[in-house]
């Protein structure tokens, strides 16, 4: 009985070497990119310049965390504590009694919660609130010159937020000072976001960057020392910035136990300490 056989496969013959270099003449030459570090983006953005690259660094030396915020947060807590009752003994004891049980309780949503909670749920509505902003119009920070308005408009609400503390001076505000605190606190947040991200777009224009790019371009450099050169350019400004940041940050210090340790049996004390460090603070954080 005759059966089908499977149709021969011819066997593969050695490429000769005159074939492979037909071959390797007809594929297209594919020349290396030049504008694999950004030079086409740089070239349609202006220069930066001394004032602008000194507004960058004094905007951190403001904005460096031990402002009026933190004085916010601990006159939410002083009010809170103030304005709420021992639970033991009712409403219109104090927490601050000799004899108190340690707990403090204020009225919340129709019951009682206690002033930890409190400040609990303000920071977790803060952060919440954080998330939101920065997975939406947080992305709006890297196109065009969107991000500097947004970072003024920002900056603007959390000093606003921020001044409005000092008013702060009677128990029964403790639900504004909760409110302020987290409008400060979210600003304030949104600010160090905002700020962040102007830093490529100021890095890679500068002079002395533009002169790097324009010497690779020319071939004079390089790939890597390019890579190199323009790393530690931006390093350069980022230590630079951090460096004022840090000089802020002690500064502001210094301001606010030059008045809280002579004044630390004035009631008053923390509002001044804001008086004082929002305005050292306001009057270095500047954008250009």
């Amino acid at each position: 009985m005759l059966t089908n056989l499977p149709p021969k496969v011819p066997s593969a013959e050695p490429v000769k070497e005159n074939d492979k270099e037909s071959v390797e003449e007809s594929l297209p030459v594919v020349e290396p990119s030049t504008l694999t570090l950004g030079s086409s983006i740089g070239k349609q953005e202006p220069v930066v310049n001394r004032r602008e690259l000194w507004s960058y660094y004094l905007y951190y030396n403001g904005d460096n965390g031990v402002g009026p915020m933190n004085y916010a947060m601990t006159l939410f807590q002083s009010l809170a504590f103030a304005a709420g009752y021992d639970p033991v003994k009712g409403p219109g004891s104090s927490c601050n009694t000799d004899n108190a049980s340690g707990q403090c309780v204020l009225p919340w949503a129709g019951g009682t919660k206690t002033v930890s909670s409190v400040v609990l749920v303000a920071n977790g509505v803060s952060f919440a609130v954080m998330t939101l902003i920065f997975t939406t119009i947080g992305s709006a920070a890297d196109y065009g010159t969107f991000g500097r308005w947004l970072l003024f408009v920002i900056t603007v609400i959390c000093w606003a937020a921020q001044y409005s503390t000092m008013s702060l001076t009677e128990p029964s505000r403790w639900g504004v000072a909760m409110t302020l605190y987290m409008i400060g606190f979210i600003s304030y947040g949104a600010t160090l976001v905002f700020y962040a991200a102007a830093f490529p777009r100021l890095a890679r224009n500068t002079a002395h960057a533009r002169e790097l790019r324009q010497r690779y371009e020319s071939g004079e450099m390089s790939h890597e020392e390019y890579a190199l050169e323009e790393s530690l350019e931006k390093n350069r400004i980022s230590n630079i910035s951090t460096t004022h940041s840090n000089i802020g940050y002690i500064g502001t210090l210094c301001i606010n136990l030059s008045v809280l340790i002579p004044l630390k049996n004035d009631p008053k004390s923390d509002n001044y300490a804001l008086l004082l460090c929002a305005i050292s603070s306001r009057y270095r954080q500047r954008w250009d």
